[in-house]
């Protein structure tokens, strides 16, 4: 039962052919949110079958076939327009959420004082299998977050009542901003929260059996070698609960093939990186 301090959280999702980590996003924050919103933009593999094994009454799930980049942002505030909740909880078809991570978020919404925003979640970015992480995770600075605090970032909840609050641009330049037009994101500590539980986003991991790239992103096979997650770290605790036969296994680890290649471009990628300043 949801404490009376607690705030309502509404989920939004747009998926097209995320047929391999949807399920373990979703059930990973079924128990957390008190709403999800589920568009499908045109999915071509299971996604849609998967979806429908869930039974539960917090997910309203909608097809709404294929959309253009202009569109997915239309769809977007679609979303907000529906929520009456307190929060907008962003959530990805290949995005999954430890329990503590959830119980830190819980914390800082409810706690929010009422100049506050949004809440800003680091993210461990997998590449190579569910061991393994991008550098990228721990070596990179968000541009609106403190200069002490490194490592990938999303701004992953917001307020529904931020004055004006919408969504414009097209992918992949969209963003949610306020009454000035200005993006959520800019306000950094004037306006944000910075969690420090990181989530678990399968960012250069396969996501489907369906190669065709699509409009929200292409094949995501990086050759490259990631760092191994530290044996403090725990995976998300829906990685061990009994899953649909329909769902694919989460704990296939990266072939030799791909270890061979990653080996390879790796020192390559790196030197680029150092070089150039590339993210990525």
């Amino acid at each position: 039962m949801m404490n009376k301090k607690n705030k309502t959280i509404t989920v939004h999702t747009v998926v097209k052919n995320e047929e391999q980590w949807i399920w373990y996003a979703l059930i990973s924050i079924l128990d957390f949110a008190d709403k999800i919103l589920v568009f499908d933009t045109g999915s071509t593999d299971k996604t849609k079958e998967i979806i429908k094994t869930i039974k539960s009454p917090k997910i309203i799930f909608e097809e709404k076939g294929e959309v253009s980049p202009s569109g997915l942002t239309k769809l977007r505030q679609e979303q907000l327009d529906m929520t009456k909740s307190n929060w907008v909880f962003i959530v990805d078809g290949d995005e999954v959420w430890p329990k503590e991570a959830l119980l830190e978020m819980r914390q800082l919404v409810n706690n929010a004082s009422s100049n506050i925003y949004g809440i800003v979640s680091p993210a461990w970015n997998m590449i190579g299998d569910i061991y393994h992480f991008h550098p990228e995770s721990e070596d990179y600075h968000w541009p609106y977050a403190p200069k002490k605090i490194k490592g990938w970032m999303n701004l992953r909840m917001m307020k529904r009542n931020i004055p004006g609050f919408h969504i414009k641009g097209e992918y992949p330049l969209e963003a949610y901003c306020d009454k000035k037009e200005t993006p959520i994101q800019n306000y950094g500590l004037k306006k944000l929260l910075f969690a420090k539980k990181r989530y678990f986003h399968m960012t250069y991991l396969p996501r489907s059996s369906n190669a065709v790239p699509t409009l929200k992103r292409g094949p995501k096979r990086i050759p490259e070698m990631g760092r191994r997650l530290a044996k403090g770290v725990s995976l998300p605790e829906v990685f061990y609960l009994k899953r649909p036969s329909i769902v694919s296994s989460c704990w296939i680890k990266q072939s030799l093939k791909d270890k061979i290649k990653a080996g390879f471009f790796t020192p390559f990628k790196r030197i680029k990186r150092k070089i150039f300043k590339y993210k990525n």
